[in-house]
């Protein structure tokens, strides 16, 4: 019996994921207004009235999708935040995550950015939290406890600078590769801009 309710369990998931991949698929090439319910499970090939057994609606296909990568990334930072490399390292890694995330989901991220910006009754809890915050908050002050970083600066406002490389580079205009920019903007944060 067990093995019967892990199959099916199974067979859900695959549903759910094929009706999410289609979904994304027509976002990207029609957008999501201009996407119906009915053209999705044409594409995924099941009932129409199927898509109500796993998602309420079309937006809620974006904050499954966004969910779902983000969890992937999360489980990384967990990794380096448990590591055993100092802060400076850490902190870099995570960098270097969450701009790879977001630079391999930017078409998604649009997507979702785009509709919560143009909704007035939506709930607008990203669905990231506030993980990637805490866990820089926590290597921060492990840094200063170990004397890596700076102790006469509020962990707050080093936080809030880690952030604001991402942030930065987010909204960009520069003709530079994304990974690129957050590296020499690291890079600057770390090092300074004064040559020595």
């Amino acid at each position: 019996m067990q093995q019967e309710i892990s199959r099916r369990e199974r067979k859900k998931l695959k549903t759910k994921k094929t009706i999410s991949e289609m979904s994304l698929k027509l976002f990207y090439k029609k957008g999501l207004n201009e996407t119906t319910v009915a053209e999705i499970m044409e594409e995924a090939d099941l009932g129409t009235g199927t898509f109500y057994n796993y998602f309420e609606s079309k937006e809620a296909i974006l904050k499954y999708c966004l969910a779902e990568r983000v969890a992937n990334a999360q489980q990384t930072l967990e990794d380096i935040y448990t590591s055993g490399a100092n802060a400076t390292k850490k902190i870099s890694q995570m960098l270097q995550v969450v701009g790879k995330t977001y630079e391999e989901n930017q078409p998604l991220i649009g997507l979702y950015m785009n509709f919560y910006r143009n909704s007035e009754n939506v709930d607008r809890k990203a669905p990231h939290g506030l993980r990637f915050k805490e866990i820089l908050s926590s290597i921060i002050l492990e840094g200063q406890a170990n004397n890596e970083l700076r102790r006469d600066i509020p962990p707050s406002i080093i936080n809030e600078m880690f952030s604001g490389i991402l942030q930065s580079t987010m909204g960009s205009n520069l003709e530079l590769p994304f990974m690129e920019n957050i590296n020499h903007k690291l890079s600057l944060l770390l090092e300074g801009v004064i040559k020595k």
